[in-house]
């Protein structure tokens, strides 16, 4: 019998609670004008949101855009929908496998933000996540990855990151345990939820630790063109003490 993957059962309403709830819309903006300048994201084009969780991106850019998400939690995609309605937004959100999914048209860019990538063992499926957003572009169209700036995760190393979030009485505590294992050449980290009521609640995680020039070699073997790479959404370029990796191809006509 095939277990679920690690990704299915980690991405629970807790998760959803503590860190994909946007409360930053400064955040929002500056990802917006990233998009603008180096995807030359248009009003009115349409995007498909990569992942999308919970909408916290996908809603923002459907105030102006044509927008269609996918995410494989169904509770996510629900949430995401609520919120939309609430806002009077059209939207199209999906519950499916960005390993498989694509829009039936296709768009004018394409993204995948906050290191939703890298979750499968071997490189090969990876890489199809990578394939269904470039073949879900028109020609000249962009696909943009936000991942984990692996050097600098290496120079920055903390093995323990705690988060506490509060709502009204209720309290969640995330402790996150990172260590590397290098054979596999991957990110490992332990998910551990005190909440309130005294419960506890355990996951794990494993995300392959890609350098920028992997997922360059990515993007090219899927054929984009213009490939950069950036180290924040300032647009500036990528080094050890970057938040983040950015990287955008282009597809070619």
């Amino acid at each position: 019998m095939q277990t679920a993957p690690w990704w299915k059962k980690l991405y629970d309403g807790n998760l959803a609670d503590i860190l994909l709830e946007n409360k930053d819309p400064q955040e929002s903006a500056n990802t917006y004008q990233f998009l603008q300048k180096y995807a030359l994201l248009k009003p009115g084009q349409r995007v498909f949101d990569q992942c999308c969780g919970t909408g916290r991106l996908a809603i923002e850019l459907a105030t102006s855009h044509q927008v269609i998400g996918v995410d494989l939690i169904n509770q996510y995609i629900e949430l995401a929908n609520q919120k939309a309605k609430e806002k009077n937004i059209n939207i199209e959100l999906y519950c499916g496998d960005a390993f498989e999914f694509k829009p039936s048209e296709p768009v004018d860019v394409a993204i995948n933000w906050w290191t939703s990538f890298g979750y499968a063992k071997n490189d090969e499926q990876n890489y199809q996540m990578i394939l269904r957003a470039v073949e879900s572009l028109k020609k000249g169209g962009f696909y943009a990855l936000d991942f984990m700036n692996v050097p600098g995760l290496f120079k920055h190393f903390k093995e323990d990151v705690v988060t506490h979030k509060k709502q009204g009485d209720q309290e969640i505590t995330l402790i996150r345990k990172s260590s590397f294992d290098f054979e596999c050449n991957t990110l490992k980290k332990d998910w551990i939820y005190f909440l309130s009521n005294g419960d506890k609640i355990t996951h794990k995680s494993e995300v392959c630790l890609y350098q920028p020039s992997q997922l360059i070699s990515f993007f090219k073997q899927a054929g984009l063109s213009d490939v950069k790479i950036f180290g924040d959404l300032s647009g500036k370029p990528l080094t050890l003490d970057s938040p983040r990796c950015i990287v955008i191809g282009r597809k070619n006509d």
